[in-house]
């Protein structure tokens, strides 16, 4: 199975990258390819709704986004990881999320209900954000997805890169997750 880590992260060596290193430990144990991207360092148009999906057609962009959207819509299975700021996900996962719609809106492509979808999510609050977790993200990724989700790290308490290490719990948990795909 291909599996897409999607960082949102705009920091280097994030807390988000280093648990997303672990689930991939986890796939790659298991036989799984895992591909990571992190975003900020890709170019990613935002989608502009202009609906050429809806009529069939590929997206108006031809960017790093493409490639991404490719490999969803030929089945790959995907990792989304964002830090949490001002109560919402990255703009940088935001951007390439927003062009998820180039395939479930599209009449000629689908993700593949064989695909599997797992999420982690960072923040600095000491407790989790369970509800916004399941509302805001996971239950949408499971409508418009058809992806088998599998599970979700809300790792809280962490407001410098490199403090997840600091977190043990966490890691396990990661590569826990990872052993699911």
């Amino acid at each position: 199975m291909k599996i897409l880590a999607l960082i949102g992260s705009p920091r280097k060596h994030s807390n988000c990258e280093a648990i997303v290193d672990e689930i991939a430990k986890g796939a790659e144990e298991n036989g799984h390819e895992v591909i990571k991207y992190i975003i900020q360092d890709l170019d990613i148009a935002p989608c502009s709704g202009c609906e050429l999906c809806r009529k069939g057609k590929d997206c108006r962009y031809t960017d790093d986004g493409t490639e991404i959207i490719d490999q969803l819509a030929d089945g790959a299975s995907v990792i989304l990881a964002s830090p949490i700021y001002f109560g919402q996900m990255s703009a940088q996962a935001k951007t390439i999320v927003d062009r998820f719609y180039s395939i479930f809106n599209n009449p000629n492509k689908s993700f593949s209900k064989d695909a599997k979808a797992a999420i982690v999510l960072t923040h600095a609050y000491p407790g989790d954000y369970d509800a916004y977790l399941q509302l805001t993200i996971a239950q949408p990724f499971q409508n418009n997805t058809e992806m088998e989700f599998i599970g979700a790290i809300d790792a809280g308490d962490l407001k410098f890169p490199g403090d997840v290490k600091d977190k043990p719990e966490i890691l396990r948990e990661a590569y826990e997750l990872g052993k699911k795909f």
